[in-house]
């Protein structure tokens, strides 16, 4: 049966968000208790509002100062590399071996399609924790009800191969006031600034390389280019909301990405 229309956008969507953060990288082999990683980020964000934040009164200065500027999403989902599955996916003389590779396959790809769902709701602080923008937050809400559904159909799927279901993943939006989001944003735009420095260099190889590429491939380099310029206007909308300046690198790239796409366009138009 082939897939909506809107199911297909949901998945281009998902695999341009996991190439542009490289959510699509392997994770470390090891699978810390994600349960109390998740409780820790928390905790401590809830500390540290107490402690950072003024005594709200009514009226005012500091009731302004109390008011939610962004919400910190934090998340943990379990990866593929529990030993349930991991063991015997690379014991080769182990009975469900070939099960076990398929299983760790999907269990990466749920993964993957489930962070870039919530990497759209705002940008990344750190690899589990993500500022979302308060025009965002109905969308982060759906986002997060729909990878509990994405975990649940791979539950599914597991029990039916006969192997152990994965924990429920753990979600939550914190509310944060101006003086978080400061610190919050201090470390997206790291994050942001190396991911755009990469991009343009990686960019800058590929307007090097278009030459020699194959007909058959510029049409599908140029949709992902495409499509990847549309989500870096999305990224630099949120980061202005957030006060993040990044207008002279996402210029530059946008600039370079435009240039590849004419490019392959006239590639396109010989062949």
């Amino acid at each position: 049966m082939e897939m909506e229309a809107k199911e297909i956008g949901q998945v281009v969507r998902a695999e341009t968000w996991a190439s542009f953060f490289g959510l699509d990288k392997p994770l470390a082999q090891a699978q810390p208790d994600y349960e109390a990683h998740v409780f820790d980020m928390v905790s401590g964000a809830r500390k540290t509002e107490e402690a950072q934040a003024p005594e709200k009164a009514p009226g005012g200065e500091r009731e302004m100062e109390m008011e939610t500027k962004a919400y910190v999403l934090a998340y943990d989902l379990p990866s593929e590399y529990r030993s349930d599955y991991y063991k015997p996916a690379t014991d080769k003389e182990a009975e469900n071996h070939i099960k076990a590779k398929e299983a760790m396959r999907i269990i990466r790809a749920t993964r993957i399609r489930a962070t870039a769902r919530l990497y759209a709701c705002g940008l990344p602080a750190s690899n589990s924790v993500i500022v979302v923008p308060t025009r965002k937050l109905q969308e982060a809400q759906k986002a997060i009800e729909e990878v509990k559904g994405f975990y649940e159909e791979l539950n599914k799927k597991l029990k039916e191969m006969g192997f152990p279901e994965l924990p429920e993943p753990l979600i939550c939006l914190i509310p944060q006031v101006q003086v978080q989001v400061v610190s919050w944003a201090s470390l997206a735009e790291r994050e942001l600034t190396r991911k755009l420095d990469t991009m343009i260099e990686s960019m800058a190889k590929k307007l090097e390389e278009l030459g020699e590429l194959e007909a058959k491939k510029a049409k599908s380099m140029k949709y992902r280019l495409k499509a990847q310029l549309k989500e870096l206007k999305a990224v630099e909308e949120m980061a202005k909301e957030l006060g993040i300046d990044i207008e002279g690198k996402v210029q530059l790239l946008s600039s370079m990405i435009g240039e590849a796409i004419e490019a392959l366009e006239e590639l396109e138009e010989e062949s």
